[in-house]
């Protein structure tokens, strides 16, 4: 972990209100693993932001965001060359299993730290797919990023809440479908990010796949990213923990 400070290389509109920023850092790039985040001190707010990493390409760094409130609002406005204060990699990140299956599950912009453990996940691709990735939005305008996922050896399954591309339902609904129709050779292992109710329904269903492990990113507020404030803590079966320090990444079970 450090405190750097680096410039905007590049920031785009990736979709209605998301947008994809880039910059330079060899010493996040090399030291970063999927599931980290950065802290981002944003101009005239005052809490830094946490920002999963979304994927590194040599000393590129590359954050994904939806303009939710004030704080994104004016990343979102930032230009090439613009300064921005970040600390980090931050958190526990992902536990890559090179023996399994890898399913990824994303909730709308779940899909942010996924694209980067697809990275790594690639790497030990032998034949056929890296994985699966079930990627599960309100609507299909939502569908971000899924060219690169297939570049990266991974067959993609959509579902939509309104039925306009895909699977009609939940996400998790889809992939309890699949897990019952598949024969997959190698165990699988879930790696999510998406909303509460996602994980939980994920959950439920690990609980019909004793012998299949599940890791989640989780979405949670975070003040200080440092452990100190205790504002990001969550109840699992072994105590509280915080979700910057302890987390973000949570084997599934151990919360529900």
């Amino acid at each position: 972990m450090k405190l750097l400070r680096v410039n905007v290389k590049k920031i785009e509109k990736v979709a209605k209100d998301i947008y994809r920023l880039n910059f330079t850092s060899p010493y996040i790039a090399k030291r970063s693993l999927p599931g980290h985040f950065l802290h981002v001190r944003i101009i005239h707010t005052i809490l830094r932001r946490p920002f999963s990493i979304n994927k590194v390409e040599g000393n590129d760094v590359f954050i994904l965001f939806k303009v939710r409130g004030k704080g994104t609002h004016i990343l979102s406005g930032y230009k090439k060359g613009s300064s921005l204060d970040i600390l980090g990699p931050l958190g526990r990140p992902f536990t890559i299993e090179r023996n399994t299956f890898p399913i990824l599950v994303a909730g709308g912009m779940g899909i942010a730290p996924l694209l980067y453990l697809a990275q790594k996940l690639n790497r030990f691709r032998k034949k056929g797919y890296t994985g699966w990735l079930f990627f599960g939005v309100k609507k299909k305008n939502e569908l971000i990023l899924r060219s690169e996922f297939v570049k990266l050896g991974f067959r993609i399954f959509v579902a939509t809440q309104d039925g306009s591309v895909g699977f009609k339902g939940m996400v998790t609904e889809l992939l309890e479908r699949k897990l019952k129709s598949s024969q997959i050779q190698a165990l699988p292992r879930i790696y999510a990010c998406g909303p509460k109710d996602m994980i939980y329904n994920l959950g439920e269903i690990l609980k019909k796949y004793p012998s299949v492990e599940g890791e989640a990113s989780w979405e949670q507020f975070m003040g200080c990213g440092l452990g100190i404030c205790l504002g990001c803590v969550i109840a699992t079966k072994r105590g509280y923990k915080r979700v910057c320090t302890e987390g973000p990444v949570f084997n599934i079970k151990d919360v529900f």
